[in-house]
């Protein structure tokens, strides 16, 4: 469900979400979902009523419609709870050789980018802006 925020979706506790393969997942809490155009990252803010975790993909620039669609680099950063982690880096170096060569100097800029933004806690990763969104969903 699109926001007030632009390029910001909420996503409800339970509502199933279809991955481009068929797969369907559904969260235990709500999450918003961050689209940019023209960047190769998005980002899952998991508002977990302990607070803020996040899920991190690494892609080529987002497709915005009715649906959105994008092409998953592999490189994925995660955070929980405070704690950093660029993880599928083995999956990238095996594919990456099929993949455009901007997407692949693009997709190791993005996940730099994201990695340092996380540990610093800046932008998204603001602890400020977890609570703004867990109060308006939780009260």
């Amino acid at each position: 469900m699109p926001t007030t925020v632009k390029g910001a979706y909420r996503i409800p506790a339970g509502s199933p979400v279809v991955e481009a393969n068929g797969q369907t997942w559904a969260s235990d809490y709500p999450v918003v979902a961050f689209f940019w155009p023209n960047v190769y990252f998005q980002v899952f803010m998991l508002l977990k009523e302990s607070g803020t975790d996040y899920y991190c993909n690494v892609m080529a620039p987002a497709l915005i419609a009715k649906d959105i669609v994008y092409i998953d680099l592999d490189l994925d950063v995660i955070v929980t709870d405070g704690q950093v982690k660029l993880v599928d880096e083995k999956e990238f170096r095996e594919r990456k050789v099929t993949y455009l060569p901007e997407w692949v100097r693009a997709a190791e800029a993005a996940s730099e980018w994201l990695v340092q933004q996380a540990q610093r806690r800046q932008g998204v990763f603001h602890p400020a802006t977890g609570l703004g969104w867990r109060t308006s969903l939780y009260t």
